[in-house]
């Protein structure tokens, strides 16, 4: 095989779920791949180096009756640029099937998730739903391949970029926090995309202070999109040393976010995108669940402690709710002992 192309537009955890699959197709097949992906994660691409070429699925365009016609065409002619041997689509939506047939291709594979989606597919790939995410990719691959999964090298590792990695000590240096290591530093993502999954600001105060009593050489760093920055302000003024708290929502591009998550000893975070990041980093990940579930989306990593609220009600998968019990049920002071379990193992 030439050229393959790679139907995962997003979210952020779901493309980084992707990639061992991936890298194993070219690495199997000796081909290069070209990727669909939303705008916002194209970054990510840099750091899969069988990847030539990022399409770009503009999806806010693409939904707006204005801009609808000149975002398709423009797609269109994108994916058919290339002559492809197969397209794989690990989305397995309605949407991503019919973006995967209009492209070139000998063959378009899939992994249904939608049952609309299953006659678009010529080659329809097979993965238990009850795996974690980043082994469906794996076992969806192995079937493309026609080899059991077990005889397959999905090793992956998150190299660093180096135009990142300058782009992240800029960061740094802008936000008066030393680079050298002196401090330990432990990165906090406190927001997520549903309410059910975000921990209020008051638990991640109350967190960073009782973390602070035990390891007093510590930097926290906040992050998150710029939606996030009012909440994380909140935090630091919470906290009983704000000086040692440094706030990087709405400062940084996607490759800014991992260089500065490499850096790192522990990563702190609801269910959401740089929680998967560190987990791709093998940074240990100290996580909340209560809407959703661990084990089909929870960090993949070995370095990791989930902590869980133990009621009736969790992995509801509401992206609302009306009393929130689960974030009242896990004390600041528990996930504090589990920060400290991961950082002294370390």
């Amino acid at each position: 095989m030439n050229r393959l192309l790679i139907v995962k537009p997003s979210s952020l955890g779901d493309i980084l779920h992707a990639f061992p699959a991936a890298a194993a197709l070219c690495r199997e097949t000796g081909a290069a791949a070209d990727w669909l992906v939303h705008p916002a994660f194209a970054p990510l691409l840099r750091y899969l180096p069988c990847v030539k070429r990022g399409i770009l699925f503009e999806r806010r365009r693409l939904g707006s009756l204005r801009t609808f016609l000149p975002a398709w065409f423009s797609l269109r002619r994108e994916l058919k640029r290339e002559k492809y041997d197969a397209v794989i689509d690990f989305q397995g939506l309605l949407r991503s099937a019919l973006l995967g047939r209009t492209a070139r291709a000998e063959i378009c594979a899939g992994m249904p998730h939608e049952w609309i989606a299953r006659p678009f597919y010529g080659r329809k790939l097979s993965a238990d739903p009850h795996l974690h995410a980043l082994l469906r990719n794996n076992a969806a691959a192995a079937d493309f391949l026609g080899k059991p999964a077990d005889e397959i090298d999905f090793s992956f590792r998150l190299e660093p970029v180096e135009e990142y990695v300058r782009s992240a000590r800029t960061l740094l240096g802008k936000n008066g926090v030393p680079s050298d290591r002196r401090n330990m530093l432990i990165g906090i993502a406190p927001g997520a995309r549903w309410p059910t999954k975000q921990w209020p600001p008051a638990f991640f105060a109350r967190l960073i202070g009782e973390i602070g009593k035990i390891f007093p050489e510590a930097l926290f760093l906040l992050f998150g999109s710029q939606a996030d920055a009012e909440g994380a302000e909140t935090i630091r003024k919470s906290v009983p040393d704000p000086e040692r708290v440094v706030g990087f929502c709405g400062q940084t591009e996607l490759g800014d976010l991992v260089e500065l998550t490499r850096l790192c000893s522990l990563f702190i975070s609801n269910d959401s995108g740089p929680m998967h990041i560190a987990a791709a980093l093998d940074i240990p990940v100290l996580a909340f669940f209560g809407a959703t579930s661990p084990v089909l989306t929870g960090p993949y990593t070995r370095r990791k402690a989930i902590l869980r609220p133990g009621l009736p009600c969790e992995q509801c998968f509401r992206h609302r709710c009306a009393d929130m019990k689960c974030h009242g049920a896990v004390r600041p002071e528990d996930a504090a002992a589990a920060a400290a379990r991961l950082l002294e193992r370390e």
